[in-house]
């Protein structure tokens, strides 16, 4: 029952921080030493932790309100050395330690205007770390990807993920955000199975990552385009669960291109019921809120009884023994199949690159400046993609506060942006303040959020850029954000920008320019001048590497994955584990000609259609032949409806 804070980013020394605070029975805090002084106090102080463990490199950016263990320290490292290092047993610890004490603490926006501690027990965490041994398959051979942040709870699943199966579990840097830094990455280390967020995902092209076998996608809504991107060559899943369900609750089953987007059933241990208003189960394909029940429901949230008994409920169908129930605030629905689909959200709360933000927060901290009466946040679609309301599932989000000034007092919106950047983490400042005379109202008296007037992120104050790097960064600004006046002040991220366009907007500079830019100075400096400069330091050097075809040597090597089916064909060569027959019934007139005509081009166009891998001297090369020595036409051939399927049985068995 004690608690303990781990200052750390991730890396070796905080994996070793979390297993060494968990074999004494405490649970561990993680805190982001990123984050604003106030946050990570209020995170200290609510948790209850006395005592921290961190690094040099952290400790300047935390407060005193803990004792901390500096790791590596002389100090520290002496007392260590001084104790034994025989394995733990019960009679080392001053209590008993069961299932039911908790495992760590994840703090979560809250809807108050503090952060909420969510209590997770250890009761879920051994069918989390079962459900992804069976699903996803890791082996002591694996290499899992270590990206989440500290204070995002993915990073306890990538943790059982390695640990489950004794994989080797690869970190990465602090510095990569997603795009082409983190395809190198994956690429370099060779990264077998990971988790991101569709926004990071979205931002890696998956050409040359032959050794990723399994991804993991969760965090956020999956949009289709990311599964028709990623789902080909490689085992696709969509995890679903909020912090309170012991980071995953559900898992899809394995995904391909053109299924649809599910959240897929509970796992092991959870059990999830969709209900009305009234706690009753909705039929199959009705929307209903999403409830969960079983092993993995957290205790509830740190000294805030009142919020806990409101989302942590009596479980009306526990046959014998009373149990609990969280209710999500996910709106869902049962398909055909049996999964479950994402539907919307119940209330206000609003995800932003995969943090789950409650904008009552952000309201706090903007009403706490004297000059505001009234602050309310709400999510919004990135610039120029939809009206103010609850975001489709897969759209870029972005922030938007509405604020009214003190009666007879005016307040500027700059001014606001740095009063809540000391209080706030950089994700949940707002991209856009409007300064409102009137708050909207519904005929019952409450914010009409309908009528809240279309956001505006606003540009400052003009200047016109200058050199030919400043005029190729404001252009692409304007390509991606549609803005038509982009000046050299002008920062990406206020005009509407976000994670996921940041990696496209250095893709385009680094083109422009034809220099390597990477994601990571779009976050240094979000100005057009910023990027100007760092983009204009570049030329000269390193040039970006261009798309197009490599001299081929005269034999071939076999790329990994043509490899692996290489050797299964040559293992069994009637399998059929690579050949997948599916059958389209199109309805109207079919231009037989233009349909094979359109065959013929993709043939053309994709050379793996028309490879074959044949062994020569005893080992496989690759030999990629024409077109016409592989495809001509299409042959259509006339039948009865009574004879349709007979005769797609005769060609299925070659006939």
């Amino acid at each position: 029952e004690d608690v303990v804070a781990v200052g750390i980013m991730v890396m070796m020394e905080s994996v070793l921080a979390l297993w060494s605070i968990t074999k004494t029975g405490a649970a561990f805090v993680p805190v982001d030493p990123t984050y604003p002084v106030d946050r990570v106090q209020h995170m200290l102080s609510d948790s209850g932790a006395r005592n921290g463990l961190t690094t040099s490199a952290h400790r300047g950016g935390l407060p005193d309100t803990c004792s901390w263990s500096i790791l590596g320290e002389a100090d520290f490292e002496a007392a260590i050395a001084a104790e034994s290092d025989e394995k733990i047993s019960v009679y080392d610890r001053v209590r008993p330690l069961r299932a039911e004490n908790p495992a760590y603490i994840i703090y979560t926006s809250g809807s108050t205007g503090r952060p909420k501690g969510v209590v997770v027990t250890h009761t879920g965490l051994a069918d989390l770390a079962a459900e992804q041994l069976d699903r996803y398959g890791p082996t002591s051979s694996s290499r899992t990807l270590a990206f989440a942040s500290p204070s995002f709870d993915a990073s306890i699943l990538e943790l059982l993920l390695a640990v489950v199966a004794g994989s080797t579990m690869v970190i990465t840097p602090t510095d990569i955000y997603g795009g082409d830094e983190l395809a190198e990455f994956l690429r370099r280390e060779s990264i077998t199975h990971a988790f991101v967020t569709p926004a990071a995902l979205a931002s890696v092209a998956p050409a040359g990552l032959d050794a990723l076998a399994v991804v993991v996608v969760g965090g956020e809504a999956c949009p289709p385009e990311l599964l028709d991107t990623w789902g080909r060559d490689r085992r696709f899943f969509n995890a679903y669960g909020p912090t309170e369900s012991t980071v995953v609750s559900n898992i899809s089953g394995v995904l391909s291109p053109g299924d649809p987007i599910s959240i897929g059933d509970a796992i092991s241990g959870t059990t999830a019921h969709i209900l009305d208003g009234r706690l009753r189960p909705v039929p199959g394909g009705v929307a209903g809120e999403l409830y969960l029940a079983g092993h993995g429901i957290a205790r509830g949230y740190r000294s805030n009884p009142a919020l806990t008994s409101d989302r942590v409920v009596a479980d009306p169908f526990a046959a014998d023994t009373p149990a609990r129930m969280y209710r999500t605030g996910d709106i869902v629905r049962r398909n055909s199949a049996g999964a479950l689909q994402f539907v919307a959200r119940n209330d206000f709360q609003v995800k932003v690159r995969g943090f789950r933000i409650e904008p009552g927060e952000i309201d706090t901290a903007l009403a706490a400046h004297p000059s505001v009466q009234f602050a309310v946040t709400v999510g919004h679609p990135a610039a120029n993609q939809a009206a103010v309301g609850q975001p489709a599932a897969g759209q870029d989000m972005s922030l938007v506060a509405y604020v009214r000034p003190v009666l007879g007092d005016s307040v500027d919106a700059a001014e606001l942006v740095s009063f809540v950047g000391a209080k706030l983490p950089k994700h949940m400042i707002p991209s856009s303040i409007m300064i409102i005379d009137d708050i909207p109202l519904t005929p019952a008296g409450k914010l009409d959020r309908d009528r809240l007037p279309e956001p505006v992120f606003a540009a400052r104050e003009y200047r016109a850029p200058e050199t030919e790097a400043d005029i190729a960064v404001a252009s692409v600004f304007t390509e991606i954000l549609g803005v038509e006046k982009v000046g050299l002040d002008d920062d990406f991220f206020e005009l509407g920008g976000n994670s996921l366009s940041a990696t496209r907007l250095a893709a385009r500079i680094g083109a422009s320019l034809d220099v390597n830019f990477g994601a990571r100075e779009v976050f240094e400096d979000s100005t057009v001048g910023g990027l100007a400069v760092a983009a204009a330091k570049k030329v000269g050097g390193q040039r970006r590497i261009v798309l197009g075809d490599d001299p081929r040597p005269a034999r071939i090597p076999l790329s990994l994955a043509q490899q692996r089916m290489w050797f299964l064909n040559r293992f069994d060569p009637e399998t059929a584990a690579y050949n997948l027959p599916f059958m389209v019934r199109l309805t109207g007139k079919v231009d037989a000609r233009a349909l094979s005509q359109a065959f013929g081009d993709v043939v053309a166009r994709h050379e793996t259609l028309r490879t074959i891998y044949p062994q020569v001297d005893e080992s496989p090369q690759q030999i990629i032949l024409r077109t016409e020595d592989v495809f001509s036409e299409l042959q259509a051939t006339s039948v009865d409806e009574a004879a349709l399927m007979p005769a797609l049985v005769e060609l299925a068995q070659g006939g």
